[in-house]
This record gives structure tokens, sequence and C-alpha cells, in this order.
């Protein structure tokens, strides 16, 4: 008999594989059939300079952050001791939109980064195909059980899920990033009350458990790396914020979030993500909003008061973390190109420059204004001239990864002929 109002049930250390998902035929090249075999082949091609080189509307020379050597010193620090053997870990987390919440930027970025920082773990996870929106392709969360999603207010993973009664969570991971996928650690974020146990007599390792002023952290460890698990979520588990899958290995985490639809307008005042975000004990914060904030009727004040609003609650929770802005990416509104993301990235500079935050201006680094006509006749960006394709986001990825590289190089080159 199994007591506890949480446990795991069972675990196993077989590769699992990613669910096929099949190529649209114009969005696609046609000797493709399924988006895992395009991933797997467009990785050999982001490893190529001279495959990046053939997009000319990019000029890598403008593929830098701006500011960092100050405002992210103390990440690069931290990274430099990483890289030492001096520090166990360093800590990523992205908030963001549709962009983000796809989970191809942040799982490029993050593959690459781990592949040069150490492999720390997939980090935070979140069900959101039972909350029903998309959910990235490397990994799966199932259950033959139904939640409640709640969408206000927000969590650290963007949604919270409620039960009403005693449920299973079926955890998977693969390989979809080219990166080892196993875990031996699962932190649970839920309500404060929620309590947790699970079947000793099964070997799986430890469980601790925290609990702060208004939240609970479950702490499971494996006594070796898997990368299935199955989980009994409790009745009085009444809100399910996020997980997060880790290993006993030195390295970086990356966590993302993103909400599709999410701006600085509709995250301003989401209390909750900002009281949470502290829990994950970020090193770096990277802000990749503003697309949204850009459609509809635009008004520079309206845009100005809600990234205040939204900075003052950030900073306020993570005073000491350094912040970088990713400034929004080229679109369309109306068959035109956007111009008012260009007044959404000017506000936004005016802003990091102002308070000693970094940038990335992935904007400029595309192209400019008017270059998402040419990233979708590369197949990078959709029909829509505002969403990207899975091989745009990746690229995207891999240019962040080589920005932050880049500043990281910097800071220990100098350090080195001081």
């Amino acid at each position: 008999m199994l007591f506890g109002s949480l446990f795991l049930l069972s675990f196993t250390k077989d590769r699992m594989e990613s669910e096929t998902d099949l190529f649209s035929e114009d969005e696609y090249p046609e000797d493709l059939d399924t988006l895992e075999e395009f991933i797997q082949s467009y990785y050999l091609l982001l490893d190529s300079d001279n495959y990046l080189k053939s997009y000319t509307f990019i000029d890598p020379a403008k593929n830098v952050l701006q500011n960092d050597q100050d405002a992210l010193k103390p990440l690069y620090m931290k990274l430099l001791q990483l890289r030492n053997g001096l520090r166990d870990q360093v800590v990523i987390y992205q908030i963001g939109d549709s962009h983000v919440q796809s989970g191809y930027f942040s799982g490029t970025a993050r593959s690459a980064l781990q592949k040069y920082f150490g492999n720390a773990g997939r980090g935070l996870i979140f069900p959101y195909r039972l909350a029903r929106t998309n959910q990235p392709d490397d990994y799966q969360i199932s259950s033959a059980n139904s939640f409640r999603r709640i969408d206000n207010p927000r969590s650290l993973s963007g949604y919270s899920i409620a039960n009403s009664a005693e449920a299973e969570l079926k955890i998977k991971t693969n390989s979809f990033f080219k990166i080892d996928c196993k875990f031996n650690q699962v932190l649970l974020y839920a309500n404060k009350d929620a309590s947790m146990e699970f079947a000793r007599q099964q070997n799986l390792g430890t469980l601790d458990r925290q609990e702060t002023s208004a939240y609970s952290i479950h702490h499971l460890r494996f006594q070796e790396p898997v990368n299935t698990a199955t989980i009994i979520v409790p009745e009085n588990m009444r809100e399910l914020y996020g997980l997060s899958l880790e290993r006993d290995e030195a390295g970086l985490l990356y966590h993302s979030m993103g909400v599709n639809g999410a701006g600085f307008y509709t995250m301003a005042d989401q209390e909750i993500m900002f009281e949470q975000i502290p829990l994950i004990k970020p090193d770096l914060i990277l802000i990749s909003l503003g697309t949204n904030d850009a459609q509809g009727r635009f008004r520079a004040e309206v845009m100005r008061k809600n990234l205040l609003s939204f900075m003052t609650k950030l900073e306020d929770s993570n005073p000491d973390t350094p912040i970088l802005f990713s400034l929004p990416p080229d679109s369309r509104k109306g068959g035109k190109t956007n111009r008012d993301i260009d007044h959404v990235a000017e506000i936004i500079r005016e802003y990091a420059e102002d308070h000693g935050h970094a940038l990335w201006d992935l904007h400029d680094v595309m192209g400019g204004s008017g270059s998402m006509a040419k990233w979708r006749s590369n197949a990078m960006a959709a029909k829509d001239y505002l969403h990207f394709t899975p091989k745009g986001y990746m690229l995207q990825g891999h240019l962040f990864y080589q920005a932050l590289i880049k500043g990281y190089k910097t800071f220990s080159e100098t350090r080195d002929n001081q």
C-alpha cells in the first residue's frame, strides 16, 4: 500500500523520443517529413559559419550585447567561476511572449550555452498542454486527469493549474535539442500548504520540503539520472506553478517562461510572478517582451507607464540581479512594416540606458525594419509576418548564444590582461 499525498510512482532510464509533428508544406522543406528531423539537420547547419554568412541581411558585427561589460559584470564573473570550477551553478531566467513559449529560441540557446558552461538540467517546465496551450517539444507532461488552468494571476511559469482530486502526472524528457535530457532532481513549486511524500520502498532517493511565506517547494532526488517519472499530485495541491528538472552536475540552468499574447501591458500587474521569480535565484533575467505592446493602437505614454510598472516590481523583487533586454523583432501590422516596433524599442532602450541595464538589439541584428520579408522568403517567418518558424526561432537562439559568448569572452580576456 502506498501512503502520502504526493509520491513518485515509477521511473525508467530509457531515452524517450519526442512526438512526431508534421510540417506544413508551405512552411518547411519538402524533403523533410518531421519536425524532429528538421531540428537535428538544422543544428548541423547552425554550427557552420558559412551557413550563417549565407543570410546577407544579418550583420554579424551588430550581433553584440550593449552595455554588458558594466551591467552584466556580476553574471560574467559567475560564468568565469563556473568555467574554472569555483561555482556549481549559474541560472538564467527568460520572460517572454509567444516567441518564447514555443521553446525553440530558448531550447537552442540553452543547449548551446550548456555545451560551453555545463549542463545543470532542463530547468523550468510546465504542463502547458494540460492547460490547453502549446508546449515546447523537448519534454512531455501527460495525465488522464483534467485540470483547471489559472491565467490570472500569472506564475513564474506563466500559468498555473489546479486539481480538485488526486491526479497523476507523467513526465518524459527527450534529446530534441541534442543535449543530455536526463535529470536526477525535481523541484516542484506549489501553494503553501501542499504536502507530499513518495514511496520510499521504491528506493527513489530523498524528499525535502521548503516553505516560504506564501509557497511550498518540494525537492525530490533520484539515486541515478532518469528521463521519465510519474508523480501523484494530491488534492491539497490546489495550485501547481511549475517544476524544474535539474542534475547533480556543475553547469548552467536556463529557465524560460513564455505566455502567448504577453506584453508589458499584460504582465505589469502579475504580483504572484514577481514574488516567485526570486525562488529560482536567477543570476540573469532576460526580458523578451514588446512585440504585443506594438499591436493595435500604440500610445507611447501608455507603453512607458506599463514598462515602468513592470520594471519597478521586477527590480524590487530582484534588486541584485542583472537584467538584459532583448528588443522585439521586426514584424508587420495591417500588411505593412510595423513602425510601432521601433517606438517600443526606443522606449525600452531609453529605460535600459537610464537604469544601467544591458541590451540585445534583435531587431537590428535580424536586418532592421522590413527584414521580416527576407526571413519569410528564407522559410524563417510565418505567414502572419509576426511569428517565426522553428528554423527562425532557432537561428535567433543561436545568435543570442553567440552575442552572450562574445560578451563573456571580452570580459574574461580583459581580466586576463589586467
